[in-house]
């Protein structure tokens, strides 16, 4: 089974490189973004099996993404970090399609705890008899 490839999209430097050392050492693979717009365009290349998306980016909205990535890769799963975490936030992050929603500075146990299960494979769709 080839090794999960998680994308980073965050334009804070210390944290992108800080999360992609602890899922390394985790054993996935990590790739970086700083801006909304050169994740976006990356994912077409790299074809990551998660994306961790901030969303105060500098250039586009973390929602603007989502929604994005949504169109684009419907499949494709993101967990949403905030440093300002509001209910609203989780609320709209869950919303567009966010398996989840995390606060910074992340718990490392719980970023990896989200991220493995992110990664789970969805159970088949449950068929109603009747």
């Amino acid at each position: 089974m080839p090794i999960p490839l998680i994308f980073v999209i965050d334009d804070d430097k210390l944290f992108r490189w800080s999360v992609s050392k602890i899922l390394e050492g985790a054993g996935y693979r990590a790739h970086e973004a700083a801006t909304g717009g050169d994740g976006l365009a990356a994912i077409q290349d790299c074809q990551p099996d998660l994306v961790l998306l901030d969303v105060g980016l500098p250039d586009l909205d973390g929602f603007t993404v989502l929604k994005a990535i949504r169109q684009g890769w419907p499949d494709l799963r993101v967990l949403m970090v905030t440093a300002d975490p509001t209910p609203e936030t989780a609320r709209q992050a869950l919303r567009f399609g966010a398996c989840a929603h995390l606060a910074k500075p992340c718990d490392w146990a719980v970023l990896l705890s989200a991220v493995s299960q992110a990664l789970q494979p969805s159970p088949p769709p449950r068929h109603s008899s009747g």
